[in-house]
């Protein structure tokens, strides 16, 4: 049996593989096409309507490499942004992380407003 003390302090952190949900809601003033990917899972495209959500689910690397990209499209805008990276969001979103897309970036409930990658 691996020893997770042994593994926390060769990698500084471990995230516990339990099922964690994120949910995109669109605060944009019209339909939002996002396509999401990380290293080895790619969702394809989905099309939310103003004031629609989408959500997916996947379990985090015991190593917190887990990182989903996504970009973003609406009306003449197109963007990028890291919508879950387990070294920023492990510890802050817990089993949920809810995301309120607006033009000026991404914005995590009872959180911080994100940059946009472009």
């Amino acid at each position: 049996m691996i020893n997770l003390a042994l593994i926390q302090a060769c990698s500084g952190k471990i995230c516990l593989p339990s099922k964690t949900y994120v949910q995109i809601y669109n605060s944009l003033p019209a339909e939002l096409t996002i396509h999401c990917k990380s290293g080895d899972d790619d969702l394809g495209v989905q099309h939310i309507p103003q004031g629609g959500s989408w959500q997916f689910d996947f379990k985090p690397n015991l190593f917190c490499k887990t990182l989903f990209f996504c970009s973003m499209q609406w009306l003449d805008q197109f963007h990028y942004f890291d919508i879950y990276d387990a070294k920023r969001d492990y510890d802050q979103c817990l089993n949920k992380c809810e995301w309120f897309v607006k033009p000026t970036g991404p914005c995590l409930y009872g959180g911080d407003c994100g940059q946009w990658k472009s």
